[in-house]
């Protein structure tokens, strides 16, 4: 099976996961603070990760950490940001504003990296974003105060894409990941110390089975699997499969939450389909991408790819 199909599927699962792990941690994450929710996570990925890959593990250069560390910054940011801007904002603006991350890529990409974009890849990215509109703000648009903080979020998932481009070549690309994860609980754990919060010991089980779902499937595999898929596909596909994530969440809350699943949603999924499609089949004149400044960043070196778990 060719690699760019396999890997664009693998992704979808993964933001399947993403998106049903908002009804899992719903029912568990009540147990706990945030702060103590996001270092078990990170750690038990972590744990995972460095046991399927120990060979990996054992080849870290100081260069993968690094770009483990660099990489833990703008996902943390992001994940807390969002946090922070969810508090006084609405749930649909907060998923309509992440979102905006799906046109900060090609825009991050050109500007900071002086890459042209194709323009039917501009189009998917609008058609997407209608799509997500549909999707999540069903009621019309209403200013929050919290809508600057998700901004700032959706900034961050962008440079986190932007910069997993940049490191797909990178060898042990899993132990970069390792320290990533371990990078993301560490910061996860100064955070709760710094807003006054020991870590928790819950005895719920509904705690641990949440933070196991969200660890192993949306942590572990979701972010190993974008890590390895970037070495095939382009950062706007990846930010066009992230807009799945509202629609597989819809879909977790009908099914083990009984919320209601809308019209509204399955015209926003299949606009967001629409989109996906639009990404990858070939339009004549469309495909093609004009003739590209140099980039002012310099292209990494060849590297060997390790074979995906």
């Amino acid at each position: 099976m060719p690699k760019k199909p396999l890997f664009l599927g693998l992704l979808l699962l993964g933001t399947a996961f993403w998106g049903i792990s908002y009804s899992v941690v719903k029912a568990g994450v009540g147990y706990a603070d945030p702060y103590s929710f996001q270092t078990y996570k990170f750690l038990m990925a972590a744990a995972a990760v460095a046991l399927l890959f120990p060979r990996q593990l054992a080849r870290l250069t100081w260069r993968a950490a690094g770009w483990g560390l660099l990489l833990a910054l703008p996902q943390f940011l992001g994940s807390t940001l969002q946090t922070i801007g969810l508090q006084t904002t609405s749930a649909a603006n907060g998923a309509f504003l992440t979102g905006l991350s799906v046109l900060l890529v090609p825009l991050g990409k050109a500007l900071l990296y002086r890459q042209s974009v194709a323009p039917k890849m501009w189009a998917a990215c609008v058609l997407a974003l209608v799509g997500l509109y549909v999707v999540a703000v069903p009621g019309g648009w209403h200013l929050h105060a919290g809508d600057g903080w998700i901004l700032a979020c959706a900034v961050a998932f962008a440079g986190y894409v932007l910069l997993g481009g940049r490191t797909a070549r990178e060898p042990h690309l899993m132990a970069m990941l390792v320290v990533q994860l371990l990078g993301c609980a560490g910061l996860a754990r100064l955070s709760g110390w710094g807003a006054g919060y020991a870590l928790a010991v819950p005895t719920a089980g509904a705690f641990w089975q949440a933070v196991g779902f969200t660890a192993l499937l949306a942590t572990a595999y979701g972010y190993g699997v974008q890590h390895y898929a970037q070495h095939y596909l382009s950062e706007e596909k990846v930010a066009l499969t992230h807009l799945g994530e509202p629609l597989f969440a819809a879909l977790a809350g009908a099914v083990l939450l009984h919320e209601a699943f809308t019209p509204r949603t399955v015209l926003g999924g299949l606009l967001i389909f629409g989109a996906m499609v639009l990404a990858e089949v070939q339009l004549r004149g469309w495909g093609r991408r004009p003739k590209t400044a140099k980039a002012s960043v310099p292209p990494l070196p060849n590297a060997t790819l390790p074979s995906y778990p």
